[in-house]
């Protein structure tokens, strides 16, 4: 059609993509600034849990035993974080037949319990099922990864038509066709434009596949052959590394699933039953994807980092909801009679 420009046709096609994708974009930003500030947010409702003595880690058998003293009827041990720092040691309890898994929270010189609660509970718990799958499992996460190509998509439309756009002279008044809700959301999508493009493209790097998330996970086994001193000193002759977590053997796969870092390799497995140890390289997430996780996600970044994230969060979803409104709002435009 004469007198459309390049320009243009990628306006047109970044105000329908925003379109499309508004209220998932909108969604995930809100949970993901929820997400980046949980650092933060768990310290202020739950401070309990990390009224820690100190940062000095015991063995795990200990704290495994202070876990078996608080099982529930039903309860198992399925995993067991040892994370540095001023963290509290963590035991996931996984119940059979139950959707929803006990963590304790332990004192890392005593192995005082600090307390307990439900794993992906609250307004965290409820940000982090959004942000991975807006309440939809499988589905949702096919969702998620439509819209955040789609934000994407809008963001690098949005930034182009920003910048071939034609200043207009100081003295000139604001254009018709742009509304109050126009201009600020072309403002702040452009300051932000750069934060959500990288936080968006290394969420799209990380969004889990159907394959990955079909087959439930299966519950850890009612009493493991070897003890955990035992496990660790097995997995221990294979790498120099410090130990970080440690996942029980389950009813489909009867090994033990040790991580560490700081040498190689950073997984090792250890038989349940004759306790023998071996490197798993194949359970080692790839260098590339563990600093792209690390990005997205914020562990083991600067304390800057989260705050920066969860800036951008909120941008961006004001960026959207922005977009929405403008959109909502935007002038009529009659067609001249011939």
């Amino acid at each position: 059609m004469a007198g459309i420009t390049l320009r243009d046709t990628g306006v047109q096609v970044h105000r329908w993509l925003g379109l499309a994708v508004g209220l998932i974009a909108l969604a995930l930003a809100l949970s993901g600034a929820i997400l980046a500030s949980a650092p933060m947010l768990e310290r202020i409702a739950a401070p309990a849990r990390f009224r820690v003595s100190g940062e000095q880690r015991q063995a795990a058998s200990l704290y495994s035993n202070v876990a078996h003293r608080r099982l529930r009827p039903g309860e198992r041990i399925a995993a067991l974080s040892l994370e540095q720092g001023s963290s509290p040691v963590v035991v996931t309890l996984d119940r059979t037949g139950a959707r929803a898994q006990r963590l304790l929270f332990l004192d890392p010189p005593t192995g005082q319990v600090l307390a307990s609660g439900w794993k992906d509970g609250g307004v965290i718990g409820a940000a982090r099922r959004v942000h991975d799958g807006l309440f939809l499992s499988g589905l949702g996460r096919w969702i998620v990864g439509l819209g955040g190509f789609g934000l994407a998509l809008a963001s690098l439309t949005g930034l182009w038509a920003q910048m071939t756009r034609k200043r207009p002279k100081t003295s000139a008044k604001r254009p018709r066709n742009e509304t109050r809700w126009t201009i600020v959301h072309r403002r702040v999508g452009l300051w932000s434009a750069i934060l959500v493009l990288a936080l968006t493209a290394t969420g799209l790097a990380v969004v889990p596949t159907p394959v990955m998330t079909a087959t439930p996970a299966a519950p850890p086994v009612t009493r493991a052959a070897l003890s955990v001193d035992r496990v660790v000193a097995s997995a221990s002759g294979w790498t120099h590394g410090t130990l970080r977590a440690i996942d029980w053997p389950t009813e489909r796969s009867p090994d033990w699933t040790l991580y560490f870092e700081g040498g190689e390799p950073g997984v090792v497995k250890v038989a349940d039953d004759s306790a023998k140890a071996l490197a798993a390289p194949a359970h080692a997430e790839p260098v590339m994807l563990s600093w792209v996780r690390r990005l997205h996600g914020g562990q083991g970044m600067p304390w800057i980092w989260w705050p920066l994230a969860a800036l951008t969060g909120l941008l961006a979803a004001w960026v959207a909801a922005t977009g929405l409104m403008a959109w909502g709002r935007r002038p009529k435009v009659r067609r001249a009679r011939r």
